[in-house]
């Protein structure tokens, strides 16, 4: 512990030591850096406390001298209440990371003032022009404005809790916000508008990046650190009785279009980070009619003989997979439209719920996030809550390959040839390439009788990808260079960026076989999302208006994005269709 001594005061540097300071009477510090979800922080007081019958409560707790506060354990939330068995394969309900002030008594919402490193001195010497040992305090606080850092900051009358500084950096994350869940305590909160902090309260990305920084996966855990901390006196409720910091958003459209977005991100994460063992194609299928029910939409599974008649590539890929987990194609339609002529959008997203690899099995440690290998339909779902919650007027289709790659001895095989959908051939070059063989009999069905507006197809389908671009940059593969840019743009808009790769046709003659059509892999050991990309072109009859998105959909930690699934890409397509189409009427 760094401390300083002077004047009768002692301050210290380090979290969660005692700071005392003439003219704060109670001051609560937050360490960015704790590695608890339970953030814990105390208060001291440099003078008598109050009497009880006049003490000041924040959150629960009393802020007296030596009292302590505990910020509960934040759960998922979902736009849509289903069961929460692990059947369900959902994400567990619990309240909205959102609020208004008319839903709080007076004085019940906590500001909360961004600063930048910047400018930090100028913003609190007008910002609490009451307080002139602020500034020094921070400083010797260690709170330097940086990205992250949170300081309580108590009433000039020294009782109670003003509310809270935000240190935001350079001011370049959008997503800052996204921290904070996880480091106050439960109460209602607004974010102040700053200029010199670049922050405007209006900002739906800053209430985005909130909502997003609200989750946590934590359906298998049987306990929390929190829990542990408490004792068995408050360890005793579920995790969806559990209250999470609200943010204040009284404009309703605003706090609405955030809601949507936030809760139908979380339902995908909640798909990603769902292991096998309970999200097997059925569970995914199931996933599907729960999110189409809920929005009137028009849901069929084809699986059993139809499935091997119709998607003999999904078939071949699913079938050596155990007796209930079958492989199955889900097709939803829907469309709030009133128009017989309203734009066709059709989504189609890589559903292999695990990937061994198959015959040529991938190594152990390969094999470790195989779970995310349906991201696609994870993501594509997230996109469909988006498009049905939000009204767009569009007719939507969802079309979801689900499968899962397994070793056995009716596996499909190196070698195999395999007739697909469209009456293409196809040599089985690897069995590891299987995401594109199940994409490209949807792709079919979804371009065959009908011309889509837009044909997107989502999916977390090869190395070479990350290769080139890293973990969270999704590549978008099309010849449609005006659609290219608006997904660049909106991307960028949005802060969900995505990056054009190349189409390269010369690639091409690295699909071909000696005895079919095409193989399933290329010749070459490189450009291999790229000879992905054409191999299912391939499939789509020549439809002009065809994406192909090659993402991750995993992320590490950072503000707003926890590690583990994420449906990435998603956030900006939706803002790219509802701008484009409209809502219905």
């Amino acid at each position: 512990m760094k401390s300083a001594r002077g004047g009768g005061s002692v301050v210290s540097t380090t979290p969660g030591y005692r700071v005392v300071l003439p003219g704060f009477s109670a001051l609560v510090l937050a360490s960015s850096t704790c590695p608890s979800r339970a953030r814990q922080a105390t208060t001291f007081a440099t003078r008598p406390p109050p009497t009880p019958s006049s003490t000041p409560t924040f959150a629960g707790a009393s802020l007296l001298s030596g009292s302590a506060w505990r910020c509960p354990r934040t759960t998922s939330t979902s736009f849509l209440s289903f069961t929460t068995t692990t059947t369900a394969c959902l994400a567990t309900t619990s309240p909205s990371s959102f609020t208004t002030s008319q839903q709080n008594p007076k004085d019940g919402v906590v500001p909360i003032w961004p600063v930048s490193k910047l400018t930090l001195d100028a913003q609190l010497e007008e910002t609490f022009p009451d307080h002139p040992a602020l500034p020094e305090f921070a400083k010797s606080a260690g709170f330097a404005g940086e990205e992250g850092q949170v300081l309580a900051v108590p009433n000039p009358s020294g009782a109670g809790l003003a509310g809270w500084l935000f240190g935001t950096g350079s001011g370049t994350n959008p997503f800052a916000f996204g921290s904070l869940p996880q480091k106050l305590p439960v109460a209602s909160y607004r974010i102040e508008s700053s200029s010199r902090a670049g922050v405007d309260a209006a900002d739906e990305e800053a209430c985005i990046g909130w909502g997003l920084g609200s989750y946590a996966f934590k359906r298998y855990k049987t306990s929390s650190p929190a829990e542990d901390e408490a004792g068995p006196a408050d360890a005793g409720a579920s995790a969806d009785e559990e209250e999470v910091p609200k943010l204040c958003v009284d404009d309703e459209s605003r706090r609405r279009e955030c809601e949507l977005i936030v809760d139908s991100v979380f339902l995908g994460r909640d798909l990603i980070n769902t292991p096998c063992s309970d999200l097997g194609p059925a569970d995914l299928a199931r996933s599907a009619e729960r999110l189409g029910k809920a929005h009137g939409a028009n849901v069929k599974v084809i699986k059993g003989s139809e499935l091997e008649r119709g998607f003999p590539l999904v078939h071949a890929v699913g079938r050596a997979a155990s007796s209930g987990r079958d492989p199955l194609v889900v097709d939803m339609v829907w469309s709030a439209s009133k128009r017989a002529d309203a734009p066709l959008v059709t989504i189609v997203g890589k559903g292999v719920c695990f990937d061994t690899g198959g015959l040529d099995i991938k190594p152990p440690s390969s094999m470790l996030t195989m779970k995310k290998d349906m991201g696609g339909a994870a993501s594509v779902l997230s996109l469909a809550s988006m498009v049905m919650g939000a009204k767009l007027d569009v007719k939507l289709r969802v079309l979801l390959p689900c499968v899962e790659n397994c070793v056995a001895g009716n596996a499909f095989r190196p070698s195999d040839v395999i007739h697909s959908r469209s009456g293409q051939t196809v040599e089985i070059g690897n069995t590891d390439a299987e995401g594109r063989l199940i994409l490209a009999d949807c792709l079919t069905l979804a371009s065959e009788s009908e011309q889509p507006d837009l044909l997107l197809d989502m999916a977390t389908l090869t190395g070479a990808h990350r290769v080139a671009l890293g973990w969270d940059l999704p590549g978008v593969f099309t010849d449609n260079d005006e659609l290219a840019q608006e997904m660049y743009s909106a991307g960028l808009e949005h802060h969900d960026p995505v990056w054009r790769l190349p189409l390269w046709k010369p690639y091409a003659k690295m699909l071909d076989s000696k005895v079919a059509d095409m193989n399933n892999i290329g010749s070459a050991p490189w450009g291999g999302a790229i000879t992905a990309a054409l191999f299912l072109q391939k499939f789509t009859n020549k439809c002009p208006n065809w994406v192909h998105i090659d993402f991750n959909g995993w992320t590490s930690a950072k503000p707003g994005f926890p590690e583990g699934g994420e449906p990435q890409a998603v956030r900006g397509i939706y803002k790219l269709l509802k701008a484009k189409y409209g809502t219905a009427a």
